[in-house]
């Protein structure tokens, strides 16, 4: 009895016998076409389009756009199969700019480049090409940093030397830019440095700008120096800007600010102070901008508080003030010789002898009669000038 294996045989020597005289003929078919390099007709789909004249566009202040909505091109081409091969590439439809001179919009008739000339054009499947021919414009913006990455126990402030950068490129396309960010990694910066960073244009939302066709930068980099910070945890005092502090009068034990402290950067260990400026006289409660001391560097994350203040008009005035004596000594007697008159300033409506005090320091004199600074003082109360008045000793 013959078993299954026996019976399968011949077909499996009949499946070897046929894959070998297919393997057979393509060689054979390879060997044919390589000696006789045979002519063969093909289409060649998705040609590149290149422009001429372009530098000489933009001479004239233009630029051409639309260049991603010209129609798919193709030619069909015959030559050599080994020059089709070679040279498939280096086919495409050139464009002449060299005649315009105006903005609009243009169908331009193309012109088939073929590296070869054993490859003729047989037939091409384009008509005209459109495009757009837009003024050409400058514009000047602002180029922002952006961190990547961290360093254990500092903070690295990224500052860019010069933040103004000058682009170019066709109206449409300008106007859809705003800025520019420089992207910095800090995650192995240990020490401070200075590095040229390149940068990308980005729309007035902050996104970046991934598809243009005619923008350019004079400068494509920036410099941006590093510096690096110990952490350190600072007390926010608040204060208002010089201009405000020429009318108005901050009474800081009545204004609050949360957080109380922020997280800052200061060189070589030292300690520092950070203010939160107030610069509106009637704000209210609200966001105010954070500011660093000599030596402190605040963080983005830092630099806004919020706080309540308590502000007042200023006002000026000079009030008659009994001088009291402290720190008599002992087992002896003072004798204020007359009053003062000052000039002061404070919160409106505050400036009178109930609210504005003036006293002498009489500690580690003897007896005897002395011209002493008066010390006047108040809630929120200056006084402008120095004022001297005789005290005697008995």
């Amino acid at each position: 009895m013959m078993n299954s294996k026996g019976k399968n045989r011949p077909h499996t020597q009949k499946v070897k016998t046929i894959a070998l005289s297919i393997f057979l003929a393509m060689i054979v078919w390879l060997m044919v076409m390589l000696l006789t390099d045979p002519d063969i007709t093909t289409t060649v789909s998705n040609l590149d389009v290149r422009f001429a004249g372009e530098a000489a566009l933009r001479e004239k202040s233009l630029a051409v756009t639309g260049k991603d909505s010209i129609p798919p091109l193709s030619v069909v081409v015959t030559g050599k199969r080994s020059d089709l091969m070679r040279n498939m590439d280096g086919i495409y439809v050139q464009v002449d700019l060299s005649d315009i001179n105006s903005v609009g919009e243009y169908n331009l008739t193309g012109t088939i480049s073929i590296p070869s000339t054993r490859i003729k054009v047989e037939r091409e499947r384009y008509g005209d090409i459109p495009i757009t021919i837009e003024p050409l414009t400058t514009k000047e913006i602002d180029v922002t940093v952006k961190q990547t990455g961290s360093v254990k126990d500092k903070l690295v402030q990224s500052v860019i030397s010069d933040p103004r950068v000058t682009i170019m490129g066709a109206e449409s396309e300008m106007e859809k830019v705003e800025g520019a960010v420089a992207t910095v990694d800090i995650s192995n910066m240990r020490e401070d440095n200075i590095m040229e960073v390149s940068y990308l244009l980005t729309d007035a939302s902050g996104a970046l700008i991934n598809e243009n066709e005619t923008l350019e930068s004079m400068n494509s980099n920036v410099i941006v120096t590093n510096t690096v910070y110990d952490i350190a945890s600072l007390p926010v005092t608040p204060k208002l800007t010089e201009e405000l502090s020429k009318n108005y009068i901050l009474k800081t034990n009545e204004t609050t600010v949360t957080p109380t402290a922020v997280t800052v950067g200061v060189k070589d260990s030292a300690q520092g102070s950070v203010t939160a400026v107030i610069d509106k006289p009637n704000g209210g409660e609200g966001e105010y901008r954070v500011e660093g001391g000599e030596g402190v560097y605040v963080p983005p994350e830092s630099a806004l508080v919020k706080v309540k203040p308590e502000i007042v008009r200023k006002e000026t005035a000079q009030i008659d003030l009994a001088v009291e004596a402290e720190n008599v000594p002992e087992g002896t007697s003072a004798k204020v010789e007359g009053n003062v008159t000052a000039t002061v300033t404070g919160a409106e409506g505050t400036l009178n002898a109930d609210n504005v005090k003036a006293s002498v320091d009489l500690e580690g004199l003897s007896k005897g009669t002395y011209l002493l600074p008066v010390n006047i003082y108040g809630d929120n109360i200056s006084a402008e000038g120095e004022y001297t008045i005789n005290v005697t000793i008995e």
